[in-house]
């Protein structure tokens, strides 16, 4: 159901905005709006705790949410804390940056140097030495037979393997650098992949006076000291983010509703000289009554009231609904229509209702209902969705008519009610006459929608009010005559084409009870080839809606066959058998299962809604709640 909507204002003196928005603002739920009033304009300071938000959602995101039993913080504290902990925090991130570069550089000199520590060479003496030239690397193995078929004679050059695999060789060369330009184009021609021992290795290797004489296998040894060091550093750094993250929490809570309870006031007006404020807005009846109670007593705040109207100057009410848990799960396919709006019935628990009966009735198997409310049950409690909880309904309520129609699986058993391929006609009489009273209850429902409204011409003579419910019931009273062979008499096609004359000459009536013209402008003419096609279209739209429900019985129908081909199917697969079945049925479950889903929804959308029901409402938005 729309809640009752109240619209308040407080006003007091500026010095007291900080005691409203605490005391009173904060603790109830509001739809503040922004102040229209000549006289006042909008408070339009800077909120100051912005930047330090920023700072306490990061914060927050890794401290969790506060304890549930803890020792209020001040506002000035609670800034401090969280500006500090975002300046360690950074210099944290600045370290960690750091460390990352340094491990990832000290695992890429252990990648290159570890094919190579079975040589025994001083890569520092190496580096500083003047007279030989030396390169590290490695080539193909085929590359490498070229070059003992041609090189390994020359005297100018000596080549040492470090590690040979399948593919590649590794090791180094030597050759007095003054022959180092030749013999490097030699192992160029050779594709030699040559490698470069970093700077920070022999850095390392000089200050360790334990590694004199500094060996491939002691830099290797050294990266991975270095390795460990940094990555027990970094442990360090990931264990200890904060001192106390729990206090830091409550902080960062505290900012936030600090940040909460200033952004709040840009929807107070304030006076010219900025003496006097007024906030307003929209708060359930229910509240407005406790609020005005707590504001009786308190001198510094001035409170006024009026009670909602959708016809209001300077607002119209927004829209809050509230429903029992079991339909307020439904409001999710209401939302996807439109909110009702605040003078509008809310559709939620007519759509519950039907759509829990529709999908039943076209869907009735017990074991297929039984799986289909699990599933619901399932995505309820992990995702904790709107649709797992309509999917828990809908599945018991097919479970409940797979009783009544004696089915489980496919399998038949003798129905508590009926079986809808019993008598295939009936089921679809029944769908029908199931239809045609869904469709009297929407037009009941228009009616209501229009005396509450005060449209009087509508609810009379409207297609969906009092004559066009008595021609659609005339209708429907003269098939059943036909359908029972009675005679149809002038009478009583005249007692029910009356109630359509009645819709016909609805602007007319409309015009003369209001003082005005019975023939409309344009002419009479124009009004009759307008009323000509409007007439078609409400004609049209009584019988396409009403066969539209035919689809309920057709579907009950459709499933109990398509289960009796699953069945015959499994009894001819000797072996797979049991495989057949049960893939038919888990076929049959999500395939049949989405489409009854579907056409249930839009059954209730076209044939129902369309009649008394726009959606156009505005949602109530919970403007400040201080949860703390």
């Amino acid at each position: 159901m729309v809640t009752k909507m109240s619209y308040i204002s407080l006003t007091g003196h500026i010095a007291g905005m900080n005691h409203a928005v605490s005391n009173y603002l904060s603790r109830y739920d509001i739809q503040l709006e922004h102040a229209r009033h000549s006289l006042m304009k909008s408070f339009t300071t800077l909120n100051p705790y912005s930047q330090t938000l920023q700072k306490a959602e990061q914060i927050a995101a890794i401290t969790g949410t506060p304890p549930a039993l803890f020792i209020p913080i001040k506002s000035a504290e609670a800034v401090n804390a969280v500006e500090e902990a975002a300046a360690a925090f950074e210099q944290r991130g600045s370290r960690l940056r750091e460390l990352e570069a340094e491990l990832l550089q000290a695992k890429c000199e252990i990648s290159k140097l570890e094919n190579f520590t079975a040589l025994d060479v001083d890569l520092c003496a190496l580096e500083e030495a003047e007279f030989l030239h030396h390169g590290l690397g490695w080539f193909t193995t085929e590359n490498f037979q070229r070059f003992k078929m041609f090189f390994c004679d020359d005297n100018r050059i000596f080549f040492e393997i470090a590690k040979r695999e399948k593919d590649f060789v590794y090791g180094a060369f030597f050759t007095p650098m003054v022959f180092k330009d030749e013999v490097n184009a030699v192992f160029a021609s050779l594709k030699f992949e040559p490698i470069s021992v970093g700077a920070g290795i022999l850095a390392l290797g000089k200050s360790s006076p334990a590694c004199a004489g500094l060996s491939p296998a002691g830099a290797v040894h050294n990266q991975r000291v270095r390795v460990y060091e940094i990555e027990r550093e970094l442990s360090e750094l990931s264990r200890s983010v904060f001192d106390n993250p729990e206090r830091l929490a409550v902080a960062c809570a505290k900012v936030k509703k600090l940040y909460a309870s200033f952004d709040v006031k840009k929807y107070a007006a304030v006076s010219e000289g900025q003496r006097v404020f007024t906030f307003s807005g929209w708060i359930s009846t229910e509240d407005a009554a406790r609020l005005e109670e707590e504001v009786a007593g308190d001198d510094s705040i001035v409170f006024t009231r009026r009670e909602g109207s959708a016809g209001a100057a300077d607002s119209v009410p927004p829209t809050l609904l509230k429903n029992l848990p079991v339909v307020r799960q439904f409001e999710f396919f209401t939302r996807l229509y439109g909110l009702p709006e605040y003078d509008e019935v809310d559709p939620t628990p007519v759509l519950a209702i039907t759509y829990t009966l529709l999908f039943g009735l076209m869907f009735g198997d017990i074991g297929h209902g039984l799986l289909i409310a699990l599933a619901g049950i399932f995505i309820t409690r992990r995702r904790h969705a709107n649709l797992g909880g309509i999917m828990t309904v809908v599945g018991t309520s097919a479970a409940i008519f797979g009783v009544l129609y004696g089915s489980i699986f496919g399998l038949e058993f003798n129905p508590v009610w009926r079986r809808p391929t019993a008598d295939i006609t009936q089921t679809l009489i029944f769908a029908a006459a199931l239809g045609a009273g869904l469709i009297a209850l929407s037009m009941g429902l228009n009616m209501y929608n229009s005396l509450r409204r005060g449209r009087a011409s509508e609810f009379l003579f409207g297609a969906n009010g009092v004559a066009g419910l008595l021609f659609y019931t005339a209708v429907l009273w003269l098939a059943v005559r036909v359908i029972q062979g009675l005679e149809v008499t002038a009478i009583v096609i005249g007692v029910a084409v009356l109630p359509l004359v009645f819709v016909c000459l609805k602007h007319p009536l409309e015009n003369l009870f209001a003082g005005g013209r019975a023939v409309p402008k344009g002419g009479a003419a124009a009004f009759a080839g307008k009323t000509a096609i409007e007439l078609f279209e409400t004609l049209l739209t009584y019988a396409t809606n009403t066969v539209s429900f035919v689809r309920v019985g057709a579907f009950a129908v459709s499933h109990v066959s398509i289960m009796h081909v699953v069945l015959q199917l499994s009894q001819s697969a000797a072996a797979g058998g049991i495989i057949v079945l049960i893939l038919g049925n888990a076929l049959v479950l999500v395939i049949e299962g989405l489409l009854v889903g579907i056409q249930v929804l839009r059954l209730d959308f076209y044939e129902l809604f369309s009649r008394f029901y726009k959606g156009t409402g505005r949602e109530f938005v919970h403007t400040y709640r201080n949860e703390g």
